[in-house]
């Protein structure tokens, strides 16, 4: 399939599909517009709202899900639809289906995150739309969570928290962090930002990444590990963090097999996407006391229903997709996406483009 170009000539129509108050500083948000505009007199840039909600997100995310998000789809307004006749490069959470035929003349669209499943959903690559995510762009905060919920469980701060509220002046001791191992599943932005935080705590720290070759190196790590070798890795490890994109490679990878082979007592976080862990076979793992806990800042469908086994799982921290900090992410975003609007116009390669 031949890519699509932005027009040689005329004007290039660029818009902003997620809900602009998402962007928490108006001024600022008018002012990253302004300088795309910039960029080249010929462009022009709209704001037009397309918001799927996380329900949908997560359905299109899954191919399993796709039929029935199809069904669910939400009709396009008159503004969404003349949007679409025109444009030729979006900034995107949500994209309709079929979006290569609704928009004849769209060449490229910027990702918000760092997964883009939803977005592939669409048929870009049928079309020969370019796709490129913003990878790393919140990855100091998520980063800073992670190292957050290493400590709050290894210190021992929810039992704390649990005598502070019964009024029961018991101490609770708990071992030191320096020394322990921690596992990296995934050495994208957000992990290298753990690998380099935990350098501070003196923590022996391995990774495992799908391209990883024998005698690869990283920054902060002391050791990488193929994908093939994840299991090996997983038994090494007193901490597994998980922080990958939404792949059909990496959906239901943290399986029973998976669990069944990480250390006895260890301790699981997943701040990537839900679709990774196999949710019941985690369960069982904590109940077993097969793993001592878990922290889960995203789930396999998402809202998590109430009715959800995950809400009451033995010594399970949840928290709801939040891990990041929006009023960082979309500055950093918008820079991404202004360096992409000039390689776009000048013809040059996009920044972290990942399909087709």
């Amino acid at each position: 399939m031949e890519l699509r170009q932005p027009p040689a000539d005329g004007t290039i129509v660029l818009a902003v599909l997620y809900p602009r108050e998402w962007f928490a500083d108006q001024a600022a948000f008018d002012a990253s517009l302004d300088a795309v505009r910039a960029v080249d007199p010929r462009i022009e840039v709209l704001t037009v709202a397309y918001d799927e909600g996380q329900h949908l997100r997560t359905l299109r995310g899954r191919p399993e899900g796709i039929a029935a998000a199809r069904g669910e789809a939400p009709p396009l307004t008159d503004e969404q639809r003349a949007l679409f006749g025109r444009v030729h490069g979006v900034l995107a959470l949500d994209l309709p289906f079929d979006v290569g035929a609704l928009a004849p003349n769209l060449a490229w669209v910027q990702g918000i995150g760092a997964g883009y499943a939803q977005l592939e959903s669409a048929g870009l690559a049928a079309a020969g739309i370019r796709l490129t995510n913003a990878a790393g762009v919140n990855s100091v905060a998520i980063s800073e969570f992670v190292v957050g919920r290493i400590l709050e469980e290894r210190k021992g701060f929810r039992e704390l928290y649990v005598r502070q509220r019964q009024h029961r002046w018991e101490p609770v001791y708990a071992p030191e962090l320096a020394g322990a191992t921690v596992g990296l599943i995934g050495l994208g932005a957000i992990n290298a930002g753990v690998a380099r935080r935990l350098q501070a705590f003196d923590v022996r720290v391995l990774a495992s990444r799908r391209s990883a070759r024998p005698g690869d190196t990283a920054p902060d790590v002391d050791e990488l590990f193929p994908t093939a070798r994840l299991h090996e890795m997983l038994g090494g490890c007193d901490t597994v963090v998980a922080a990958v994109p939404e792949t059909p490679d990496t959906i239901g990878l943290m399986d029973a097999a998976a669990f069944a082979a990480m250390a006895p007592g260890s301790f699981f976080v997943n701040v990537g996407r839900g679709t990774l862990v196999d949710e019941l076979a985690l369960i069982d793992a904590l109940h077993r006391g097969h793993l001592r806990g878990a922290a889960l800042d995203v789930a396999s469908l998402e809202p998590l229903p109430p009715e959800h086994p995950l809400w009451d799982a033995p010594n399970l921290s949840l928290s709801y997709h939040c891990s990041s900090d929006p009023v960082a992410l979309f500055p950093n975003l918008h820079r991404l996406w202004l360096e992409n609007v000039r390689r776009f116009v000048a013809g040059e390669p996009l920044l972290q483009q990942v399909s087709p």
